[in-house]
């Protein structure tokens, strides 16, 4: 029943950009996040009818984005996933680093409130030493604000972030970390 769907909505995301582009008389830009879902390496060979699937919708994809007449930007954190028939489509390829310490210290005294109240010997520069992207930096704030505003005494410890910043390490995804079930 679902059979060639996958392949109409390929087609209907590019034929509804360009129905925009007529109707506003603009150039919308077409975002494909996180693209890799949706650009990865094709499977060579007789696969499954899974695969056989997904080869057909990235062909159309492929032919979509070579005729695409527009501004299209893709991102990816997984960026070798994606196979090389679509990177050599795009004319800019632009790799965003993990930010170094400085950065990393610009980016905690822009995202930690202003007017807070923070404890005695409250260090930012400690804080920019753990290896962090904004991103990352942006939830430790406000997971610790939540447990400040939690608490009878309302002030910002760095105890509280370094707390946090443990917790998004231990549990980010970057690494490996074994996954599964114990059998007995």
């Amino acid at each position: 029943m679902y059979v060639g769907e996958s392949e109409k909505n390929v087609r209907k995301i590019f034929d509804t950009y360009a129905d925009l582009t007529r109707q506003t008389k603009t150039e919308p830009i077409l975002l494909l996040n996180e693209a890799d879902q949706f650009l990865s390496s094709r499977s060579s060979g007789v696969g499954s009818s899974a695969d056989q699937m997904h080869n057909q919708m990235q062909n159309i994809f492929l032919e979509q984005i070579e005729k695409f007449q527009g501004i299209l930007i893709a991102t990816t954190n997984l960026l070798e996933n994606i196979d090389q028939a679509f990177s050599r489509r795009f004319n800019y390829k632009i790799e965003f680093k993990k930010p170094d310490q400085k950065q990393r210290l610009t980016l905690w005294k822009m995202m930690l409130p202003k007017n807070a109240p923070y404890a005695e010997g409250f260090d930012v520069e400690k804080l920019s030493t753990y290896p962090l992207t904004g991103g990352q930096i942006n939830l430790i704030v406000k997971n610790t604000a939540y447990q400040v505003a939690a608490r009878a005494e309302g002030s910002f410890r760095l105890e509280d972030f370094i707390s946090e910043i443990q917790k998004e390490r231990s549990g980010s995804f970057e690494g490996e970390k074994s996954v599964g079930f114990l059998s007995h």
